[in-house]
């Protein structure tokens, strides 16, 4: 499935053939206003151009499962140009999760792994184990909207940080202190149901790394 270039309207992430905006939820807007700094929206167009990623995205998912194979989840990150899917494998087992995970860079290369949801390390993990994890608390119904949760997180962390780099997917990152960080500016920012949802995906995630 392509996708055009961005433009002025176009979000930071694209999930499963519907358009979210990336950022933290009202959190962003209220932020830029009270700072007096660009807005997200600007923030995105400028790190794409940085990054050299203003040209057409490929959303991979399900036609590129193997046999067996169903999605769990796939998006695009317009930041980087890096599509990402998450599958359950033939012999899924619930109890015991471990994911296909199968990720395409800007250039089409293809890199894939098994992600053991019981193994990865929150505190220290790269977007591969954390995309995994997080469409796992969201296909379970745990945290309907945990990948959701995440991808604005990380699009303003890409963004803040000036991180545009692909090669950055794969870099050892310490998740449950940006989540944290990212509640606490909800709530800095008085959007309350924000810092509550960001509540409950920290919850999972700490309670995880017990």
């Amino acid at each position: 499935m392509s996708i055009s270039g961005i433009g002025a309207s176009n979000p930071a992430w694209y999930h499963a053939g519907r358009t979210q905006r990336g950022g933290a939820d009202n959190k962003t807007a209220r932020i830029s206003e009270n700072t007096k700094q660009p807005a997200f929206a600007d923030k995105v167009n400028q790190a794409a151009q940085a990054a050299g990623t203003a040209q057409p995205l490929v959303l991979h998912g399900k036609n590129d499962a193997d046999e067996g194979e169903t999605v769990v989840g796939s998006s695009v990150n317009a930041l980087t140009g890096v599509s990402m899917a998450v599958y359950k494998p033939r012999d899924f087992d619930a109890a015991n999760p471990v994911y296909h995970v199968k990720m395409w860079g800007a250039d089409g290369n293809m890199t894939e792994r098994m992600v053991d949801i019981s193994k990865i390390n929150l505190e220290n993990c790269d977007e591969i184990d954390m995309s995994a994890y997080a469409w796992h608390l969201s296909n379970s119904g745990q945290c309907p909207n945990a990948f959701l949760k995440f991808a604005g997180v990380r699009s303003y962390y890409q963004t803040e940080q000036q991180k545009y780099d692909a090669g950055n997917v794969l870099e050892k990152t310490d998740w449950v202190e940006i989540i944290r960080d990212f509640m606490q500016m909800q709530y800095d920012a008085h959007n309350m149901k924000g810092y509550l949802d960001y509540k409950k995906l920290l919850g999972f995630m700490e309670q995880a790394g017990r």
